[in-house]
């Protein structure tokens, strides 16, 4: 009888120490991912506005336009929007409706809110597989201005949709031991920022 209660409660901690291993794996997978995206969003943005300013002081200090610079800001900043989408989703940044949500009873809220990330998971995986065939097909297609192929330009669909796909996943199985909603649902930074842009009272 001491045995078989000795090999439950080892079966039992053995789960516990199973599932804490998730839990810190996926939040490693994600601070790690969130410290590695920081660095090209911030390249990108660079190259961005710079990109923009020196059109700017061509075309009307100069007099003397260029004409890739419209384009290659319009591709990059494609890039740098796309690829922070991840880092927003780690971040809690993005703006929702929490009224609702934050009125039912706490276990009621979670699974709504893990299936609600479920419907977001399936969009990503659509945007990944539909966007390496837009990419493909891109291959053939060269930017006007540029010169390039546009096959790396396209390529931010898929890339930033599977960036996408590892946050969230990792967000969904830390939100499983998160008690408070609050952590799970957006910054309440985000949501102060929204409440004095409108004026909001609530």
């Amino acid at each position: 009888m001491k045995n078989e209660n000795m090999n439950h409660l080892n079966k039992k901690n053995n789960s516990r120490q199973g599932m804490t291993g998730v839990f810190a794996l996926a939040e490693r997978v994600g601070n790690s991912l969130e410290k590695f995206l920081e660095i090209p969003v911030l390249i990108l943005s660079v190259i961005m506005t710079g990109t923009v300013l020196l059109g700017v002081f061509f075309r009307y200090v100069v007099r003397w336009p260029l004409g890739w610079s419209e384009e290659l800001s319009r591709y990059v900043m494609i890039w740098m929007a796309l690829t922070s989408v991840a880092l927003c989703i780690w971040r809690h940044e993005h703006v929702g409706v929490t009224i609702f949500i934050k009125k039912i009873p706490r276990f009621l809220a979670k699974i709504i809110i893990f299936l609600s990330n479920l419907l977001v998971l399936y969009f990503l995986w659509i945007l990944f597989s539909r966007g390496l065939v837009m990419a493909e097909g891109g291959k053939s297609q060269l930017a006007t201005a540029l010169g390039t192929t546009m096959y790396w330009w396209l390529m931010s669909v898929p890339v930033s949709a599977a960036l996408c796909i590892v946050m969230l996943l990792c967000k969904m199985i830390l939100d499983i031991r998160r008690k408070n909603l609050d952590d799970i649902l957006m910054s309440e930074e985000v949501v102060d920022a929204v409440k004095r842009e409108e004026g909001l009272d609530f």
